[in-house]
């Protein structure tokens, strides 16, 4: 079967290349990708030559040429000999690159796919694999339902986990972010309030809205390390703070007396994998992987995780590297991008 793949050839350049996949082996299934996601972050991060797992010589996979994307959705279309649970036909979300067809090798950690419910379109099923990144900060916190929450940095990560933490019942769920396009966006889908990240008084904002000293949960997707003392100060005291974007670097200035351990405050990491592994399950409240993923795909299916405003852009996979450029430079326009495959 011909198949088209998107790869990241090197920093700053992307090409669609043609390919011919076999037959699927006895542990394989084949897949046709109707709707793919880019997960801004990580792939932004590879595009730029900037992921330091780039240069970590004991991970072969993250090399020039990368083929990006982890999340997508299609029609299995063959199975192979030994493969008893999955039948042609059948519509699944899977952790897929950007690709019009893959071979999943069952066992293997890009092997992993979900049965999508009937109700559900492929656009909204492509999202679900980058939405776990998102939702590990209302799985982390604990109980989250009637808590106020502020999310900080409202990209694609910030966005998934907003709309994870309105459907897990936190309220109220402020948005924080410099961009007006995002914290629109935010508002549409159900946010309390939006406020700018770049005010200076960012603080006492946030305290006008919640009416209280600090959110009792503050979720930080930005990405960037310096971020997190300024979570840390927008939580309460007692409060937990939950980092949910990839901060890649060292923070410069954290008191950790007087910002942290006075103040009875925890933080605590919660990667969109580690979470599910199994050593982690238990403390994460009994999840794992597949369990997170059929929660995600049956919100989306209810419309509990609310879509609105989110995807900004529908292309065509030639143009992924114009949707890479436009995530990075034009942030008042590109907020969530999808690829349509057929």
């Amino acid at each position: 079967m011909k198949a088209s793949q998107a790869v990241i050839v090197e920093p700053y350049k992307v090409e669609v290349r043609e390919v011919d996949l076999p037959a699927p082996a006895e542990n394989q299934i084949l897949v046709a990708t109707e709707v793919s996601a880019v997960s801004p972050g990580t792939e932004l991060a590879v595009y730029t030559g900037t992921h330091q797992w780039l240069k970590d010589p004991n991970l072969p996979d993250w090399k020039f040429p990368f083929r990006s994307g982890y999340s997508a959705a299609g029609t299995i279309v063959a199975v192979g000999s030994k493969v008893t649970d999955w039948r042609p036909g059948e519509r699944v979300s899977y952790p897929g690159n950007h690709a019009s067809a893959e071979l999943l090798t069952i066992g293997h950690e890009r092997g992993r796919l979900w049965r999508m419910p009937a109700r559900l379109d492929f656009e909204k099923a492509a999202l679900a694999c980058i939405f776990r990144y998102g939702m590990g900060a209302s799985i982390r916190a604990g109980l989250t339902l009637g808590r106020s929450a502020a999310v900080l940095g409202l990209g694609m990560i910030g966005q998934c986990t907003l709309r994870c933490l309105c459907a897990a019942g936190a309220h109220p769920v402020v948005g924080i972010d410099s961009v007006k396009m995002r914290r629109e966006a935010a508002l549409a889908a159900g946010a309390f309030a939006a406020l700018d990240a770049s005010s200076p008084n960012l603080k006492k904002d946030l305290h006008d809205v919640l009416a209280t000293r600090g959110a009792e949960i503050v979720a930080d997707a930005t990405g960037v390390p310096d971020a997190i003392p300024t979570a840390m100060s927008l939580a309460c005291d007692g409060g937990q703070v939950v980092v949910v974007g990839s901060p890649r670097g060292r923070a410069k200035e954290v008191n950790f007396y007087d910002d942290l351990h006075r103040r009875y405050i925890e933080v605590t990491g919660a990667h969109g994998n580690m979470l599910f592994e199994p050593a982690h399950t238990r403390l994460a409240g009994h999840w794992d992987i597949h369990k997170a993923q059929n929660w995600l795909l049956h919100a989306l299916a209810d419309q509990r995780l609310n879509l609105a405003g989110l995807i900004t852009q529908r292309l065509a996979p030639t143009v992924l590297g114009s949707a890479y450029e436009g995530l990075l430079k034009k942030k008042e326009e590109y907020l969530s991008v999808v690829l349509h495959w057929k």
